[in-house]
């Protein structure tokens, strides 16, 4: 008990700490050496040639895919233009290089069998990463528009996402967000003066910058750099590399949920939302919840009938991941709205029925996906990257909170069963570590303080033992402080929005929320669940 208090005081003081802004930061970053950027070590061009070749003869994978989200259509070239140097190349060519590079051999790592070639593989993937982040670090503050340029950014901003640096990932999306916007990717007038070829290059990698700027802005808490009123281009992602996936509307649907999840940031979530009173925040959640239901029902045909080709042609079961886990974060976006509508009077909880319901149905959906696949810890790690930490996973948040207002069982086992497929995919990424070690020490405050609270109805004579844990709880946002609580008592609606304690509630709770996923930026390493002696579903 005394360990678990320990830790929940230490989180505490962690997001105290991180009030203080952290720049980009790359671990990992070299000295330039004499002659720039370019003179860094490269992995060996045998073993990339023979990559190459087999990713060419290979069903759709993540690198091939990574290829078409940022319209490569021949990296060997660019391969060559780096090993076979005749001339001068651009920075930028040397940071795409080496991120697709790193997505290869880490692929390559993931699925190899034998202990040499896993070495070999990864002493490779170290190289890319460190010239990655050198070059990343040495990026100039003025870049041109350069179709070149907006992608090593991107590339950039995935990898940061992929490595838990949600900042350095903003701060590289908003670069690319800016060349974009002063080169008009986004204006059909513009892009009438560019041959096709090209200004579907251009489209292809504004939609993707968009769908990064709103949902890392929905992530951190922060206004987007993209305005819709800005954008006249069809909203269509045009993705190459699937056959009948890339005349699809699944890559469309992608940029409506980014537009969804910008609006929810904008009318539910920003100061400027939080500002307003509890009635008319809840009549902007409901009008977000119909469309978010229509836009359900639009995905779920669409993907059917992807799935279904994707059968037929007997595609990598990478791909049908992918796709698979645009459900889960769809349940995630849905939790957010229906978060800010309260519950009926009288509700022994602060959270509606719906954003409950869909909580769970986004929680039950990941188990599916991780529990339908064999494709082994890298994918897995791959789909927790894509798919739980781009944007805040509120439903673990949610059922937290409702565990601890009403002692659910049936909830506690839900975050139990998801600390476990985390637990499956750790040792593939550092990223997903943390958010193991932090969901587990999450999912164990709830155990305890359920205990406790069982305990304390049983002994009376008991040591209010709650108290401490819904003190830290409080100052983590995820209950109600007594000033809130007295608030929410006296407030009519109608009321001063400075007095509206549901309006307050909503505004900690997902500060909460998103500071604590902010805390995979930071050190966990002392935190530590296993000294508090719980058993958990996957040691039972």
């Amino acid at each position: 008990m005394e360990a678990a208090l320990a830790n929940l005081s230490q989180l505490v003081e962690m997001q105290k700490r991180r009030s203080i802004s952290h720049g980009p930061r790359f671990p990992l970053q070299k000295p330039v050496p004499p002659g720039g950027i370019c003179k860094l070590p490269m992995p060996p061009m045998d073993a990339v040639v023979n990559l190459l070749k087999h990713a060419k003869a290979a069903p759709p994978t993540l690198f091939t895919i990574m290829c078409s989200l940022v319209g490569l259509s021949d990296f060997s070239s660019l391969c060559r233009m780096v090993y076979f140097a005749t001339e001068d190349f651009s920075d930028a060519t040397f940071v795409i290089v080496n991120a697709m590079l790193y997505n290869l051999f880490m692929e390559q790592h993931s699925l190899a069998t034998e202990p040499v070639a896993r070495d070999e593989y990864h002493s490779y993937m170290q190289m890319c990463r460190a010239n990655l982040e050198t070059s990343l670090a040495n990026t100039p503050l003025f870049l041109s528009s350069k179709v070149e340029n907006v992608q090593a950014l991107l590339l950039g901003a995935l990898y940061a996402v992929d490595v838990s640096r949600p900042s350095v990932a903003w701060h590289l999306s908003c670069m690319a967000a800016q060349l974009c916007q002063t080169a008009g990717y986004h204006r059909s007038e513009t892009l009438k003066q560019d041959p096709p070829a090209t200004a579907k290059l251009k489209r292809i990698l504004f939609w993707h910058v968009y769908t990064l700027d709103k949902g890392l802005g929905l992530r951190l808490g922060r206004a987007p750099v993209i305005h819709e009123c800005d954008i006249d281009i069809p909203r269509v992602f045009e993705f190459d590399g699937f056959g009948h996936f890339e005349s699809s509307t699944i890559p469309t649907l992608w940029v409506k949920i980014s537009h969804l999840q910008s609006r929810i940031y904008e009318q539910l979530y920003s100061p400027a939302a939080l500002a307003s009173t509890q009635a008319e925040l809840v009549e902007r959640a409901q009008a977000l919840a119909k469309d978010c239901r229509r836009l359900e029902v639009e995905s779920e045909e669409c993907r059917e009938q992807v799935y279904n080709y994707l059968r037929a042609v007997n595609s990598s079961d990478v791909v049908d991941l992918f796709l698979r886990g645009d459900e889960v974060q769809f349940q995630v976006t849905l939790t957010l709205v229906y978060r800010v509508i309260p519950a009926p009077e009288g509700s022994v909880s602060r959270f509606c029925d719906e954003c409950l319901d869909v909580a769970r149905k986004a929680m039950k959906v990941h188990q599916q996906c991780t529990q339908s696949t064999n494709l082994g810890s890298y994918f897995r790690s791959i789909y927790v990257h894509w798919n739980l930490l781009l944007t805040p996973f509120a439903p673990f948040f949610v059922l937290f909170c409702y565990i601890i207002e009403t002692s659910s069982l049936d909830d506690l086992k839900l975050l139990q069963e998801f600390v476990t497929s985390l637990d499956e995919a750790r040792d593939s990424s550092e990223t997903i570590e943390k958010l193991y070690r932090l969901c587990q020490v999450m999912c164990d405050v709830a155990a305890l303080y359920v205990e406790a609270k069982s305990q304390q109805q049983e002994d009376q004579t008991m040591v209010p033992i709650g108290d401490e844990f819904e003190m830290y709880l409080s100052q983590l946002g995820f209950m109600p402080s007594e000033d809130q609580a007295m608030a929410q008592a006296q407030d009519n609606s109608g009321g001063p929005p400075a007095v509206n304690g549901q309006v307050a509630q909503i505004a900690d709770w997902f500060s909460g929320n998103r500071n604590m996923m902010g805390l995979l930026e930071e050190d966990l390493s002392q935190i530590e669940s296993y000294r508090w002696g719980m058993q958990h579903p996957n040691n039972m």
